[in-house]
């Protein structure tokens, strides 16, 4: 399997998300790539990939929101069409499904088949994630 992390935020915490989801792909015989939206290059055509991994802080004073830079990625991505996604965000108190919902809103916007979203919480959590959706893969 061919996997691609699309992240927004510049946290240690997402940042260390990612690794941990990153490194439970990688260690069940995987390819993964990794790239922060915020950059504003990168990887945009989606087609070699097999599942993408959409990640995001849950942003707004009541939550519900997540940045404009990952929107705007989204948007420029082509390949997305009958694309395997799963989504996750780093949760506050209010507004996690809502953050979601959006997310998996501009996904299915663009063709792409959401099989899996959660809210992560911590490290361990991260690598179940990146551990259950490499087995569904193969």
């Amino acid at each position: 399997m061919r996997a691609l992390i699309i992240y927004s935020g510049q946290s240690p915490r997402m940042k260390a998300i990612v690794q941990a989801i990153s490194s439970a792909i990688r260690k069940s015989g995987n390819d993964v790539e990794e790239v922060r939206a915020e950059q504003g290059e990168g990887i945009t055509s989606l087609y070699v990939y097999d599942l993408v991994y959409i990640g995001s802080p849950v942003l707004g004073f009541w939550g519900g929101k997540f940045p404009k830079s990952l929107a705007l990625y989204i948007k420029k991505c082509s390949g997305l069409e009958g694309k395997k996604a799963a989504v996750f965000v780093a949760p506050r108190i209010i507004g996690v499904t809502r953050t979601l919902r959006r997310i998996m809103k501009a996904l299915e916007e663009k063709g792409s088949i959401v099989m899996a979203f959660r809210t992560i919480k911590s490290l361990s959590e991260a690598t179940d994630f990146g551990n259950m959706l490499s087995r569904i893969q193969k």
